[in-house]
């Protein structure tokens, strides 16, 4: 008996989340079986520009790589397709894999399906962790599966962004559904098929076994036992416990990865579809032959679901303020970062550098303390994740409280900050300008201008990743700065070409060529002592350099412009 529904129907927030998808980007995408992943991405891929390849996951990956390599002939993925036409390893496979994603100009959409079948071995890991790791590139890649966990861990070392969907992106709305019952011919009362939209938990392959069990005249037995095999699977132990009673107190990132697989529902206000508590969707639990009630506590007040499958706290969330002097807002209380313990504050600035604020223990260690034994190195770095803890928290007590903060995580070996509960000023900023970097728009940039109140990391200014990651702000915020000020210059708007360039030089105040721009700005609108002001500065900038200034400089600098 074969239950599959294969919905191309639109999903609003799938495609939101994919929209934020930048060049070089990586994206998951997780829930149980039903919920069309594939066909979702298909419909999202064929509206692209970009032309989408596709890996399917299966246990012999020298076989998904030549299939990958076929699908066009090699046209997009062409030294995978050289490769492939000889028997090959799957480290060669892996490695043309690489090179076809991190070629100048290959901006293509790499859709990995069936990804966690791939990381249930250690090639397919391996192959995972190798895409997630590459430098940054122009492709981006979709990593699509049924459990997010394995997927999360095959990128936890990621070099790029990372944007998580799980089963709430990918519902059917009501009328999806009465359009799926009405497609296998059942003709029930629409508040039916909205009650078992919500049993199944907005599932639309459930849905369609659902209805086609009732039009059929089935016994439900059958659509009870698709449910089991496909949707739950190797979950239903960990569903039983939780509805059992028997897990004391479970994780809340625990309950958080079941939420976004579609196996369960979170509770009334922060879940379209749920009620009082964590609960197991009403067909799952008659599936398995569970009662739907989590056993666990309610979740407290201030938390919100998100469109992306991901707990949000509002009235808790914490602004790091890392452009300048560092300043963190948390709770109503300001917190500057002289107030904060060195090692502390050495570990927050560290992980706003990294990729989804993420590192392994070993990487926060050789960072911060590489000349430390290892057992010293752990052990300031627990000291500086518990310090850090309680300065974001004071009652943090985590004898009492055995667990986790929320703010601050550790757990397999990754060190990392909560991505839905704390924002840096200086990520903001990156992403922005990822956005606008092409067409800057005045108010956006006037907004990342205001932002920017001096050099990333001051604290640490010696610090070689504090001064790369200084370094790709700057140019990132300049370059933008630059074509601002060219654009400005072109509709012969001289005000706004100078407000931008002189904003420029206050941003990196050593740079003469910002300064001799500046100038001749400054002489085209007519106010000569500026222009003179300004030459003379970056002369004297670029002396110190022993750089010889252009002649246009020189001539900007000269005393003939005194009028």
């Amino acid at each position: 008996m074969s239950f599959g529904a294969r919905v191309s129907a639109e999903r609003p927030r799938l495609e939101d989340g994919l929209a934020r998808l930048q060049p070089g980007g990586l994206a998951i995408i997780a829930g149980s079986a039903g919920y069309g992943k594939s066909s979702a991405v298909t419909t999202w891929a064929i509206q692209q520009p970009t032309p989408a390849r596709w890996m399917r996951g299966t246990l012999d990956l020298v076989a998904a790589l030549r299939n990958a390599a076929e699908e066009d002939d090699g046209a997009w993925l062409p030294r995978l397709g050289r490769v492939c036409r000889k028997p090959i390893s799957v480290e060669q496979g892996v490695a043309a894999l690489i090179a076809d994603l991190g070629a100048p100009h290959a901006n293509i959409n790499f859709v990995i399906d069936n990804a966690d079948e791939l990381a249930s071995t250690v090639e397919g890991l391996e192959l995972l962790r190798a895409i997630a790791e590459r430098n940054p590139d122009a492709a981006r890649v979709i990593l699509i599966g049924r459990r997010g966990a394995s997927l999360r861990l095959a990128v936890a070392r990621s070099k790029r962004s990372v944007i998580e969907m799980g089963a709430p992106a990918l519902r059917i709305s009501p009328q999806q559904s009465r359009q799926i019952a009405e497609s296998r011919g059942y003709r029930g009362t629409p508040a039916d098929i909205e009650s078992a939209r919500r049993a199944s938990a907005g599932n639309g392959g459930v849905l369609a076994a659902w209805a086609s069990s009732q039009v059929n005249g089935r016994h439900e037995q059958d659509l009870l036992d698709y449910i089991r095999r496909e949707v739950v699977g190797s979950s239903e132990l960990l569903l039983r416990r939780l509805t059992s009673g028997t897990v004391e107190r479970p994780a809340q990132e625990l309950l958080e990865s079941l939420w976004t697989e579609g196996l369960l529902l979170a509770p009334q206000g922060f879940d379209d579809l749920g009620s009082d508590g964590w609960r197991v969707p009403e067909l799952i639990a008659r599936a398995i032959s569970v009662i739907p009630k989590v056993q666990v506590q309610t979740v407290g007040t201030s938390e919100i679901a998100t469109s992306n499958g991901s707990l949000a706290v509002q009235d808790r969330r914490v602004v790091i303020h890392d452009l300048g002097p560092l300043v963190m807002e948390c709770g109503g209380r300001t917190i500057e970062g002289t107030a904060i313990r060195p090692r502390s504050l050495a570990l927050l600035i560290y992980l706003a550098t990294r990729p989804r604020h993420s590192a392994t223990r070993d990487e926060v260690i050789a960072a911060l303390w590489p000349d430390a034994e290892p057992q010293a190195g752990l052990n300031s770095l627990n000291q500086a994740i518990y310090h850090l803890r309680r300065t974001i928290e004071p009652d943090y007590d985590p004898v009492q409280d055995g667990r986790d903060t929320g703010y601050v995580r550790h757990e397999s070996e990754v060190v990392s900050m909560n991505l839905d509960l704390v924002s840096f000023d200086s990520a903001r900023l990156i992403s922005q300008l990822n956005h606008i970097r092409l067409r800057p728009r005045a108010e956006v940039l006037d907004l990342l201008l205001d932002m920017y109140h001096g050099p990333f990391g001051s604290e640490l200014p010696y610090e070689p990743w504090v001064q790369r990651y200084h370094s790709l702000i700057e140019i990132s915020l300049l370059t933008t700065v630059e074509r601002a000020v060219l654009a400005a210059h072109d509709a012969r708007d001289y005000d706004r070409a100078i407000n931008l360039a002189a904003r420029a030089t206050r941003i990196d105040p050593e740079d003469g060529a910002l300064l001799e721009r500046l100038a001749v700005l400054l002489e085209e609108d007519g106010a000569i002592a500026g222009a003179k002001r300004a030459a003379r500065r970056a002369m004297a900038l670029l002396a110190d350099m022993d750089v010889r200034p252009s002649e246009e400089l020189r001539r900007l600098g000269s005393a003939e412009l005194d009028r």
